[in-house]
C-alpha cells in the first residue's frame, strides 16, 4: 500500500518534476516501512520501489527493460538506502524496546518500593508484596519464608498450590541460592519458577511464581525483572526480620533488666522485716531472768507490724503477677464505699494508732470488686502513712458526679515533684521525695491496673496546700440498690 501510494504520487508530480523527486517517493516510503514494521518489510519496499520506478517512470513505460545503463545506478542506490535505513530503523526498534523495558522495570521497582515503605512485620510484607508481584507480573506469585528450623511451608493462594515437588525445588534454592524450576537448568521439570531471596549473609526465603507447562520460559528481560523485584524484596524482609530481633533482643533485655530490679528490691524490702522479726523472735525464745512482760509485748507487736509488711509485699507481688498475666477476673457488685474504706482502715488500724483520719464518703455507692478496691485502698493509705508526718492528717473523700464515682485520698506529706505524677505509676518507680522510705515501687502500679481493670482511671498531684493526692474515678451505670426500710 506504501509503494501505491508512492506511485500514485508519482504520477502527480512526474510531468512537473525530475524522476529524482519521483525517487525520492519510494525512499520516503521504504523509510516509512523501516520504521514501522522492521527490516524485513523494508527490503520488500525497497524492491517493490525500485520494480515500480522502472515499470511507470523509465522508458520504454510498463516494461522492466532498462535502455539507459544510469539507472541501474539508481536502482542500485534505492536498494542500498533501504537496506541502510532498515538496519538504523531495527536498531532504533531495539534501542526503544530496551528502554521501554528498563521503564518498566524502574517503575515497577518505584512502585514495589512504595509498596515496602508501608513498612510492618515480617508477614504483613510478605502478603503485600506477594499481591503486588502478582499483579504486576501477571503470574500468581508466592513469598515461601523458611521456620526456624530453615525449613519452607507448603501454602495455597490464587490457585498455585505448592506441591511435594514445586517444594523441594522451593528447599533447594534456599538452601543453595540458585533459581530452579521451569526455564533454568536445575529442576526444569518442574512447573514453577523458583528465585531466592538473597539476604545478606544466607537467604531470607524464596520468591515463587506458578509458571506451569506448556508454557515457554520467561524472557531475558522479564527474568532480570524477576530478579531485581526479588533482590529489593530481599532487602526489605531482611530489614523487616533485624528490626523483629532488635525488638525481641531489647525485650529481652528489658525483662531480664526488670526482674533484676524487682528482685534488688524485693530483696531488700524482705531483708528488713525479717531481720526485725528474727531479732524479736531470738529475744522471745531467751527471754533472760530479768524478762520484763511489756518488752516481750512490744517485741510481739514488732513481729505482727512486720509479717503485716510482709504480707503487703507479697500480696502485692502476686497482684502484679496476677495483673501482667490478665488473670485478675472482676467480679462487679454495687456496694457502698464506706464498707470498703471501713475495711481497709480496719486491716490499718494498729498503724494508724493515733493519726488524724477524716472520712467524707456520705453514702456514694459505686460498682466494684469490694476485694481488689480493698487492696487499692490499703495501698494508698499505706503511701500516706509512710510518707507524711505522724502527726500530719489523711483524709478520705468520695462524691457521685454523673457517669462515675470519685475517691480522693489525701495526705500531709511532701506530694508530687512536677512531672512524676504519671511516672510514679510504672512499676519500680518511686517519688524522687520518698526514695529513703521503704517500699518496692508496686503499690501505685497495682492500683492502676486494678482501675483499669474496672474500666476507671487514677491520677496523681499535688494538693493545692501541699501533700500528695490521689484521685479514683469509677464509672457508674445504672442506678445503685435501694434499701427499704424496715415495716
Amino acid at each position: 500500500m506504501a509503494v501505491a501510494l508512492a506511485t500514485g504520487g508519482g504520477f502527480l508530480v512526474y510531468r512537473r518534476l525530475d524522476l529524482a523527486d519521483v525517487a525520492m517517493l519510494y525512499l520516503l516510503c521504504i523509510t516509512f516501512a523501516a520504521t514501522r514494521y522492521g527490516r524485513g518489510p523494508a527490503l520488500l519496499a525497497s524492491l517493490l520501489s525500485v520494480a515500480a520506478l522502472d515499470f511507470f517512470f523509465i522508458p520504454p513505460f510498463h516494461t522492466f527493460a532498462v535502455s539507459d545503463v544510469r539507472h541501474w545506478g539508481t536502482f542500485g542506490v534505492m536498494l542500498g538506502v533501504g537496506y541502510m535505513v532498515a538496519g538504523l530503523a531495527e536498531r532504533i526498534r531495539a534501542q526503544t524496546r530496551l528502554a521501554q523495558d528498563r521503564e518498566r522495570r524502574t517503575s515497577a521497582l518505584y512502585r514495589l518500593g512504595a509498596v515496602l515503605a508501608e513498612g510492618g512485620a515480617t508477614r504483613v510484607i510478605q502478603d503485600r508484596v506477594a499481591e503486588f508481584l502478582t499483579r504486576e507480573l501477571g503470574l500468581p506469585v508466592r513469598i515461601l519464608l523458611p521456620d526456624p528450623k530453615g525449613r519452607l511451608e507448603a501454602a495455597a493462594t490464587d490457585g498455585f498450590t505448592l506441591e511435594a515437588q514445586g517444594l523441594a525445588a522451593a528447599q533447594w534454592t534456599l538452601e543453595q541460592g540458585l533459581p530452579s524450576g521451569h526455564g533454568t537448568s536445575a529442576r526444569p521439570e518442574v512447573p514453577g519458577l523458583f528465585l531466592p531471596l538473597r539476604g545478606a549473609e544466607t537467604p531470607v526465603g524464596v520468591l515463587a511464581l506458578h509458571h506451569p507447562f506448556p508454557a515457554g520460559p520467561l524472557g531475558a528481560e522479564a527474568m532480570a525483572l524477576c530478579l531485581a523485584l526479588a533482590a529489593q524484596t530481599s532487602l526489605a524482609l531482611e530489614r523487616a526480620r533485624l528490626a523483629e530481633e532488635r525488638t525481641e533482643a531489647r525485650i529481652r533485655a528489658e525483662h531480664e533488666q526488670l526482674k533484676n530490679t524487682l528482685l534488688s528490691s524485693v530483696s531488700h524490702d524482705l531483708r528488713t522485716p525479717l531481720g526485725t522479726i528474727t531479732g524479736a523472735t531470738s529475744s522471745l525464745l531467751d527471754p533472760g531472768p530479768h524478762a520484763n512482760p511489756e518488752d516481750q509485748r512490744q517485741l510481739l507487736l514488732s513481729v505482727h507490724q512486720e509479717s503485716c509488711r510482709l504480707e503487703r509485699l507479697v500480696n502485692n507481688l502476686l497482684e502484679l503477677t496476677k495483673l501482667e498475666s490478665g488473670q485478675v477476673r472482676v467480679n462487679k457488685e454495687w456496694v457502698p464505699l464506706e464498707e470498703v474504706v471501713g475495711s481497709a482502715v480496719g486491716r490499718l488500724e494498729d498503724r494508724l494508732g493515733d493519726r488524724p483520719l477524716k472520712l467524707e464518703l456520705g453514702d456514694a455507692w459505686a460498682p466494684l470488686d469490694p476485694v481488689l478496691m480493698e487492696q487499692v485502698l490499703l495501698n494508698l493509705l499505706d503511701n500516706a502513712l509512710k510518707f507524711s508526718p505522724a502527726d500530719s492528717p489523711i483524709e478520705v473523700r468520695a462524691w457521685v458526679e454523673p457517669g462515675g464515682v470519685r475517691l480522693q485520698v489525701t495526705d500531709g506529706g511532701p506530694g508530687f515533684l512536677p512531672g512524676e505524677e504519671e511516672r510514679v505509676f510504672e512499676k519500680l518507680v518511686r517519688g524522687a521525695r520518698a526514695a529513703r522510705s521503704p517500699g518496692a515501687g508496686l503499690g501505685l502500679a497495682i492500683c492502676r491496673g486494678i482501675l483499669q481493670a474496672h474500666g476507671g482511671t487514677i491520677q496523681a498531684s499535688t494538693a493545692p496546700g501541699g501533700g500528695g493526692q490521689v484521685l479514683l474515678t469509677l464509672p457508674a451505670e445504672g442506678e445503685p440498690p435501694r434499701l427499704e426500710a424496715w415495716p
